[in-house]
C-alpha cells in the first residue's frame, strides 16, 4: 500500500510523469494542486461566505522544458480533468458562453473551468489567451457569473487551474519580472499560489542524465528483459543526487526564511528527499496514483494543528515583515492571501499521507516549496532577491521610468505644463517603447507625480 511507505509523498511526487527527469519542485506543486485543500467549517461559512479550498500553480519556463507534458500527466492522474490550450481558447470558452437555441431562446453552454468542476483544469500556452481578467471571480470566488442578453446566472467552478506559458521573447528574461516575460497583468498572477520559473541552462551532467533518460525510452530490452543502460541511469542519477546534497546551508536569523527549514537537525529537506533515487522501477502505474488521490479528495479532510499553526504564522510574517524591513511599492503586497494558500497546501500534503491532521512536517515541506517559488520570481539576472520584482515592474521598467522623470524634469521642469507630444518627445529621447511610455504615464497619474488637466494638456508636480 502506498501510505505504508515511509515517504508516500515522496512516491507519489516520482510517480507523476516520470519520463520527465527533474522538476521535483514543480511535480510537487502540481500534486499538491490535483489533492487539493479542505474548505473551513465554521458559523460564517454557513451562512453562505465561502474560502476557496483549490489551489493553483502557474509553470513559466523556456520551451522544451516538459511543461505541457506535465500538465497532460496532471489530467491523467485527476478523476476529473479538462485540458485546453490557450493559443485555440477564448475566454468564453473558457468560462461560459450564451447560444442561441432553435425556439429563439438562449441557452448557456458551460466552459472548461466549469466543466473541471470539482477537478482540475491544465491551461497550456496561457500567455497566448486574450482578456485573462475573466479568469479572476472563477480563480478566487470559484464561480462564473454572467448577466447578459436578459440571462443572469452563477455557475460553479470548484477547480484547481494547472497553467503552462512561455516567455513572449522565446526565452526567459531575468533582467525582467515575470508580468513583463508574461505580458500578464498582475491580479492573475497573484492568485496564483505557486509560480515555478524554468530555465534551460547548460549543465553537463544534468544533459547527461537527461539523454541517457531519453534513450533509454526509445531501447530495445535485452534477453534478461532489463535495458541495458538502465545501470548507467541509475548511477548518473545517484552521482547528480549526491552532489545535490553536500551543499551546506549557512547558519540563519529567525527572520530569515531559511530559519524555519534549519532548525530540526534530523529533518531531511523536501528537496534532497525528492532528488535522491531509490531506483528505476519505483514510480507507481497511473492508475493506482489517480485511484489513490481520488480516495484521498473524498474521504480525507484534515485539520490543522497548532505545531503546523505556528510554523504557518511565522512565516507568513517573514514574508510580510522582511528582514531589511523595506518593502517596494510596484511588489505584490503580502496578505491573508499567502497565509491561505500556506494553509490549503500544508492540507493538501496531508492528504497524501491520509492524515486526518496537518503536522508540522507538513507545514516545513510546503513552506520550503512556497520559499523556493518566491525566490524564483523575486531572483534577478545577478542571483540577488529583489522583492520587488513580482510586481508589473522590473529592473529595466524601473530604470527606463527615472530616465524619463530625470529627463521630463530637466526638460520641462517639476511644475511645468506640457501636451502629450512634449511627453512623447521626452519618450524618445531616452528610447522608450510606446508600450513603455504609456505605462509610465499611467503610473505616474496614479500616483500624483503627473496631473491630466485636459484633453492632451499634463503638469509635472514631481
Amino acid at each position: 500500500m502506498v501510505e505504508r511507505r515511509a515517504f508516500p509523498f515522496d512516491l507519489l511526487v516520482r510517480s507523476l510523469c516520470p519520463s520527465i527527469i527533474g522538476h521535483h519542485a514543480v511535480k510537487a506543486g502540481i500534486l499538491l494542486c490535483l489533492l487539493g485543500g479542505t474548505p473551513p467549517v465554521s458559523e460564517q461559512m454557513d451562512r453562505g461566505n465561502t474560502i476557496r479550498s483549490n489551489s493553483h500553480i502557474l509553470i513559466v519556463g523556456d520551451p522544451g522544458m516538459g511543461k505541457s507534458q506535465m500538465l497532460l500527466a496532471a489530467t491523467q492522474l485527476a478523476s476529473r480533468s479538462v485540458y485546453v490550450g490557450g493559443n485555440t481558447a477564448s475566454t468564453t470558452g473558457l468560462t461560459v458562453t450564451l447560444t442561441k437555441e432553435e425556439g429563439g431562446e438562449t441557452g448557456i453552454e458551460a466552459g472548461a473551468l466549469v466543466l473541471a468542476d470539482q477537478g482540475v483544469a491544465c491551461i497550456d500556452e496561457l500567455d497566448k489567451c486574450k482578456h485573462l481578467d475573466g479568469l479572476l471571480e472563477a480563480m478566487e470566488q470559484q464561480c462564473v457569473s454572467i448577466a447578459k442578453a436578459g440571462v443572469v446566472a452563477s455557475l460553479p467552478a470548484r477547480c484547481s487551474i494547472v497553467a503552462a506559458a512561455n516567455p513572449k521573447h522565446g526565452s526567459y528574461n531575468m533582467s525582467k519580472s515575470v508580468a513583463e516575460n508574461l505580458n500578464m497583468a498582475r491580479p492573475i498572477l497573484s492568485r496564483f499560489d505557486l509560480v515555478f520559473i524554468l530555465r534551460d541552462r547548460v549543465d553537463k551532467d544534468q544533459d547527461r542524465l537527461v539523454s541517457s533518460n531519453i534513450m533509454n525510452l526509445y531501447r530495445k530490452p535485452n534477453a534478461t528483459g532489463k535495458i541495458g543502460a538502465r545501470d548507467e541511469f541509475e548511477r548518473l542519477s545517484n552521482e547528480l543526487s549526491l552532489k545535490s546534497n553536500t551543499a551546506q546551508h549557512g547558519e540563519n536569523s529567525p527572520t530569515d526564511q531559511n530559519y524555519f527549514l534549519n532548525t530540526e537537525p534530523n529533518r531531511v529537506p523536501l528537496e534532497k528527499r525528492l532528488t535522491w533515487v531509490a531506483g528505476f522501477n519505483e514510480a507507481l502505474p497511473a492508475g493506482l496514483v489517480r485511484d489513490y488521490i481520488a480516495y484521498a479528495r473524498e474521504y480525507c479532510k484534515p485539520k490543522l494543528t497548532s505545531e503546523a499553526a505556528v510554523v504557518l504564522r511565522e512565516y507568513y510574517m517573514t514574508l510580510r515583515y522582511p528582514a531589511n524591513g523595506r518593502h517596494h511599492r510596484d511588489s505584490v503586497p503580502i496578505t491573508t492571501r499567502q497565509l491561505e494558500a500556506l494553509i490549503r497546501l500544508s492540507q493538501a500534503r496531508a492528504k497524501a499521507c491520509l492524515r486526518e491532521f496537518v503536522l508540522r512536517e507538513d507545514a516545513l515541506d510546503v513552506v520550503e516549496l512556497l520559499k523556493r517559488s518566491v525566490e524564483q520570481v523575486h531572483t534577478d539576472e545577478f542571483g540577488m532577491v529583489d522583492r520587488s520584482r513580482a510586481g508589473a515592474r522590473g529592473q529595466s521598467n524601473r530604470k527606463l521610468r527615472r530616465e524619463f522623470t530625470r529627463e521630463l524634469h530637466t526638460i520641462i521642469g517639476v511644475g511645468a505644463e506640457c501636451t502629450y507630444d512634449d511627453l512623447l518627445r521626452v519618450s524618445n529621447r531616452v528610447n522608450c517603447p510606446l508600450s513603455d511610455f504609456n505605462t509610465i504615464i499611467d503610473d505616474m497619474r496614479n500616483n500624483g507625480t503627473l496631473i491630466k488637466k485636459s484633453n492632451r494638456k499634463y503638469q509635472i508636480v514631481s
